[in-house]
């Protein structure tokens, strides 16, 4: 699967210079994560996120406290630019959603900015791709077999179990690449193995 086939796009995002209020605002009421700061030529400057957010402090409530605090308040940043991590890492239209997950896991980020290029294009999230890993195997099943009905391959028998695809019928390793590359462009398709062909994989 290809990030541009799961991402979430236009993406709301804010422009540099844009009040830290504004992202408090976008990211309560949208219900995201983090939000993507661009220039004026829509290129990715920053990130900010709910935890850049929540490290600006909030007031203590003086009831949960015996002696109430008396340190000196701290004023909130005013713009985006003073809180959000610059040069995030982005990932291209063009990229492998495998990839994403792996970064996602290996970070525990929650989204990352999807660029054309250096421009912002969309975002992609771990529920973008919890939410495909969830396709029923009969839709997948069924959308495999329509793929291979198209290249002339509708004699391949295809089963699927829990997002793992296994296809019988290919005879040669060229037919076995190809069921293989086939099979893995369909949305949900966690895994695929070709069996029972005729020479090595």
């Amino acid at each position: 699967m290809l990030v541009r086939e799961l991402m979430t796009s236009p993406a709301t995002c804010l422009r540099a210079g844009s009040r830290l209020e504004t992202a408090v605002q976008l990211l309560s009421a949208q219900h995201i994560s983090a939000l993507p700061v661009v220039d004026v030529n829509h290129h990715v400057v920053g990130i900010v996120s709910e935890a850049d957010v929540l490290g600006e402090g909030i007031a203590v409530d003086p009831r949960s406290q015996i002696t109430p605090p008396h340190d000196a308040e701290q004023p909130w940043h005013r713009l985006v630019d003073d809180v959000m991590t610059p040069g995030p890492v982005t990932v291209q239209e063009n990229g492998d959603v495998g990839h994403v997950a792996t970064v996602l896991a290996d970070t525990g980020w929650k989204s990352l900015p999807v660029v054309r290029g250096q421009r912002l294009v969309g975002m992609i999230s771990r529920s973008d791709i919890l939410r495909v890993l969830g396709t029923p195997d009969v839709e997948i099943e069924r959308e495999i077999r329509d793929e291979f009905e198209e290249i002339g391959r509708d004699a391949w028998h295809v089963s699927v179990a829990e997002g793992v695809v296994v296809v019988r019928g290919p005879r040669t390793p060229y037919q076995a690449r190809l069921a293989k590359a086939v099979a893995e462009t369909v949305v949900g398709v966690r895994r695929v193995v070709v069996v029972d062909f005729d020479g090595p994989p």
